[in-house]
């Protein structure tokens, strides 16, 4: 269900996890209000192991503390999982009733 708004989530060259983010919300990435979300989200997933977030058009790169790359990775994805299955969630609550 992730792949609906990610394509890949990877350790790069320098050990920050990139999030690669499908086209079709690429834009959304440009926001502002978008970004403070995301910085919050991983900020709070990873607590003390958070360094630094950066995000561009596509993607979004997350450093951590050194070592915690891997398990870093994994919270990151898994509190991805989380807020999509709430925002389903909601979207389903969400439709007209017949």
């Amino acid at each position: 269900m992730i792949e609906m708004l990610v394509k890949s989530i990877q350790i790069d060259s320098e050990n920050r996890i990139v999030v690669m983010v499908q086209d079709m919300i690429a834009e959304q990435f440009l926001n502002d209000e978008s970004r403070k979300m995301i910085k919050e989200m991983t900020e709070k997933a990873l607590g003390d192991d958070f360094v630094k977030l950066e995000v561009s058009k596509k993607s979004f790169r997350v450093t951590v503390a050194e070592g915690t790359e891997e398990s870093s990775k994994q919270k990151i994805e898994d509190e991805l999982k989380k807020y999509l299955e709430m925002a389903m969630e909601f979207m389903s609550q969400m439709k007209p009733e017949e």
